[in-house]
């Protein structure tokens, strides 16, 4: 396998940009105008890259490309200027043998597999994938940051502000700098801030209306479906998500039931961890029959999402009131 190409991906931006400055470092001392370059994928030509890459570095053994945003290895649609011809870049990965080292940085927690370019340099170069923080390395890491702002989080606001952000480090780090602008020169940061400030994100949302439709408080199940509505999220969207939910459900109490840990189910359904435990706390007190149920009423709205003329929040209001 060659080294003078690398891949490093995974959603959480600041121990991706670790990685990358340990890859960087291992080959170059002192970054500098010499030995050093960094490229944007969206608003630079591959050719121009694939020239810097290719041009025998000055004063130096190696130079590092960084390529930022390269999000030809993901399953993202992202409309930019420039044309990138991925048969180009997959001639480049073949047949790139140095001296330089080139470095692929990707802020996203999954590659599109069925890409020939991912299946490419996964068997040709090195690809590191950055797996996402737990929830007590996403709390030391917001704890850090603010103390970088010279601030101080309590406790009991910090697991308010995970479960209302989850474990999405772009989510929190928006509600972060909310926060910071909203205590001001208060060093403090209490639950009462997090409360007035912090916005529920949307799995979050999708996890509560699914947790109020369990236990049948139809009122406010309905109440937030339509707050859902009016931040313009898409009947069929949600419906998605709360299908998805409820699956996640039923896959953790199965799981639960023949013994699995909290990690081994995360591993087996390939989600994290996070939603695992949450998940867990949730299905000890559902009946199978039950979450089989709402399963099966959830394909039925579907369908009429997609086939019938009815209005698509009404139809979603139904099926919130069936079950």
């Amino acid at each position: 396998m060659l080294s003078h190409i690398y891949l490093v991906y995974g959603s959480t931006k600041p121990l991706v940009e670790d990685k990358v400055d340990k890859i960087i470092y291992q080959y170059i001392e002192t970054p500098d105008d010499f030995n050093f370059s960094r490229y944007d994928l969206q608003e630079t030509p591959f050719e121009v890259i694939t020239e810097d890459a290719m041009t025998l570095p000055f004063l130096s053994d190696q130079k590092v490309i960084v390529i930022n945003n390269s999000f030809i290895f993901t399953g993202e649609k992202i409309k930019i200027a420039i044309d990138i011809d991925l048969e180009k870049v997959i001639t480049f990965l073949e047949k790139f043998e140095g001296p330089n080292i080139v470095i692929f940085k990707v802020l996203h927690d999954k590659l599109d597999e069925r890409k020939k370019i991912v299946k490419r340099i996964k068997n040709l170069h090195t690809v590191e994938k950055i797996e996402p923080l737990d929830e007590n390395g996403m709390k030391h890491l917001v704890k850090q940051i603010f103390n970088q702002h010279y601030k101080e989080i309590k406790a009991d606001a910090l697991d308010e502000m995970i479960h209302l952000t989850g474990l999405n480090y772009s989510n929190v780090v928006k509600e972060m700098d909310k926060l910071i602008l909203f205590v001001g020169d208060n060093p403090i940061i209490t639950k009462r801030d997090v409360s007035d400030v912090v916005s529920r994100s949307l799995e979050q949302n999708v996890f509560l209306l699914t947790d109020y439709i369990t236990k049948g408080d139809k009122h406010r199940a309905i109440h937030l479906l339509k707050d859902l509505i009016n931040m313009k999220e898409e009947p069929i969207k949600l419906l998605a998500l709360i299908s998805s939910q409820y699956r996640l459900y039923y896959q953790v109490k199965i799981l639960s039931q023949k013994g699995f840990s909290e990690a081994q189910i995360a591993k087996q359904v390939k989600v994290h961890p996070y939603r695992v435990k949450l998940a867990l706390r949730k299905v000890k007190a559902m009946d199978l029959k039950v979450i089989l149920n709402i399963i099966r009423e959830c394909a039925e709205t579907d369908y009429a999402l997609k086939s019938s003329y009815l209005d698509k929040i009404l139809i979603l209001e139904l099926f919130i009131l069936k079950i």
